[in-house]
């Protein structure tokens, strides 16, 4: 019998915390995209922009983390 192949997952949502009220916000990313993936989402209560950062470890496993824009 053979083994199925490893599945890759090629997008996913992540969920982030906005820096400045708090509240739980959704972003999709692109996971086939190689390194770090830096960029700006508007708060879906506040509005304010919030810096997002998505970084993949040794494993492949991916991380996003929120950051203030101004930072």
């Amino acid at each position: 019998m053979e083994e199925e192949p490893e599945s890759f997952q090629t997008d996913d949502d992540f969920v982030w915390i906005c820096q400045y009220c708090g509240v739980k916000n959704s972003v999709w990313v692109d996971l086939t995209v190689d390194g770090k993936q830096d960029f700006v989402e508007d708060c879906r209560i506040c509005c304010r922009p919030n810096r997002i950062i998505v970084t993949k470890d040794i494993e492949n496993n991916a991380f996003a983390e929120s950051r203030p824009l101004d930072e």
